[in-house]
C-alpha cells in the first residue's frame, strides 16, 4: 500500500512532471546484471549462476532515500542457494520484503527470473504523470515498444475495461500473477512499482535532509530502512529529485 501522506516540504511544481524509471537487465552466461534508474533511486544488482542455483549475488546503492538503505545490501545474500525457478510469488512470501530494500530486493528477483533465459539485453521504462483531478495515463515500454497503457485513478485501473477497478497497491501481486504471462507480468510490476513511488513527486525531500526516518510514521515496517533496529538512527538523506528524459519509443 501506498502512503497517504509524508513529512517533507511540498512540490510546488507537482501536477506539471511525471515519475519515470527505467530498469535494464541483461543476461549473459552464468550471470545476470540489473540496474534501476528513476526519480529518487539509483541501483544496481548482479547475480551468478550456476543454471540451477544462486550462486553468488551483489548489490549497490547509488542513490537512496535514507541512510540506512546501503546496509540492505546485505539482505540480498539471504536468496544465495535459492533455485534460479523459484517462482516469482515465493520471493514475497510472509512479508519477506518488508525485510529488504523493495527495490533491491525487485531488481535481483528480476535477474533471477532471466537467469534461465538466453543471452538477452532488456530496458524497459515506465512513467506515471503526477495525478490531480484527473486520472492519468500510465505507460511502460519495453526496448522501446509499448508493453502496457493504463488509466488510473487514486490507485486504481479504470482502463483497459478488462481490468476495471484493479488495485495497484494491496492486492496486485495477487491479482497480476493470474492475469499476465511472464514477460506483461514483469512490466506489469515495474509499472506498479512505478506508482508506488509517484507519491515523492509531491514533496521535496531534498529539503528534508538530515531529518530522523521515523518522522515519517506511515513507512514504518514497509522496508529494510523502516523496520526496528535501523529507522532508530537513520536520517534522510535530502538526495535532489532527478529529471529524467523520455528515451526513444516507437510511435
Amino acid at each position: 500500500m501506498r502512503p497517504k501522506q509524508l513529512n517533507f516540504p511540498l512540490n510546488p511544481d507537482y501536477g506539471t512532471g511525471a515519475t519515470i524509471r527505467r530498469v535494464s537487465l541483461r543476461a549473459q552466461s552464468h550471470r545476470v546484471d540489473a540496474h534501476l534508474l528513476d526519480n529518487f533511486h539509483e541501483m544496481r544488482c548482479s547475480i551468478v549462476h550456476d543454471c540451477s542455483i544462486v550462486t553468488a549475488i551483489t548489490g549497490e546503492s547509488v542513490r537512496i532515500p535514507t541512510t540506512a538503505c546501503p546496509a540492505a545490501v546485505h539482505q540480498l545474500q539471504s536468496l544465495v542457494g535459492l533455485p534460479i525457478s523459484t517462482p516469482i510469488r515465493d520471493f514475497y512470501a510472509g512479508g519477506i520484503a518488508r525485510h529488504h530494500c523493495t527495490h533491491l530486493l525487485d531488481l535481483a528477483v528480476m535477474a533471477i527470473g532471466h537467469a534461465p533465459r538466453p543471452s538477452t539485453e532488456i530496458l524497459y521504462e515506465a512513467e506515471v504523470p503526477d495525478e490531480l483531478e484527473l486520472p492519468v495515463p500510465m505507460t511502460i515500454w519495453r526496448n522501446g515498444r509499448l508493453v502496457c497503457r493504463w488509466l488510473v485513478r487514486q490507485g486504481a485501473i479504470l482502463e483497459p475495461l478488462e481490468l476495471r477497478g484493479r488495485p495497484l497497491g494491496t492486492g496486485f501481486a495477487a491479482w497480476a500473477s493470474l492475469v499476465f504471462e511472464q514477460d506483461q507480468l514483469e512490466a506489469a510490476t515495474i509499472l506498479a512499482r512505478t506508482w508506488l513511488i509517484a507519491i515523492g513527486r509531491r514533496y521535496r525531500p531534498s529539503q528534508a535532509a538530515g531529518r530522523p526516518a521515523r518522522d515519517n510514521p506511515e513507512m514504518l515496517g514497509r522496508c529494510y530502512a523502516y523496520s526496528t533496529g535501523p529507522v532508530e538512527t537513520a536520517v534522510m538523506t535530502g538526495e535532489k529529485e532527478a529529471h529524467l528524459h523520455r528515451l526513444q519509443r516507437e510511435a
